[in-house]
């Protein structure tokens, strides 16, 4: 059967809307994972950088940390933080120092941030949010230098980051 010129027309035309149907979708999608991005280290990172700058400006005593009370070490310090009138970050969960980034059409990513005196380190980083967040902070992506560094987690997908001084 041979196709006509009408019907030619229409399946090109209705090609050419899924087609461009299709695009805006993954552009949309797209626009939307970078503002949550951006999201994660304006009014959260970035804020809790803040909180603690102000914690070692106090010269408060900081709780004690033994490489294996992530949780406890971290309620200790949020509690000491507000008890100081120090604002801590607003988080998507119901733990301050966990955040959930949920991307669309993606992997969630559960992110855990740990607070030291010199430090903060930031578990559970995709490698492609580390690098943004690292374009953010230090203007130029490298996981080895800057002000944000960063290595391979132990299940190959995530980065332990370290935002130090």
């Amino acid at each position: 059967m041979a196709w006509s010129g009408r019907s030619v027309d229409r399946a090109a035309s209705r090609l050419l809307y899924v087609g461009l149907c299709i695009v805006v979708l993954w552009s949309g999608s797209a626009l939307i994972n970078y503002s949550l991005v951006v999201k994660l280290y304006k009014d959260y990172l970035l804020k809790w950088e803040v909180a603690a700058e102000r914690y070692r400006d106090s010269g408060l005593q900081w709780p004690v940390f033994n490489g294996a009370n992530h949780t406890d070490y971290m309620g200790a310090l949020v509690g000491q933080m507000r008890k100081a009138g120090i604002q801590v970050p607003r988080s998507n969960t119901t733990a301050p120092y966990t955040y959930v980034l949920d991307h669309l059409w993606g992997k969630d990513e559960r992110i855990f941030v740990l607070v030291l005196p010199e430090k903060i380190i930031i578990y559970g980083l995709s490698i492609r949010t580390f690098e943004k967040v690292d374009s953010y902070v230090d203007g130029v992506v490298d996981m080895k230098r800057g002000k944000l560094v960063g290595r391979i987690g132990r299940d190959g997908q995530t980065v332990v980051a370290i935002w130090g001084r």
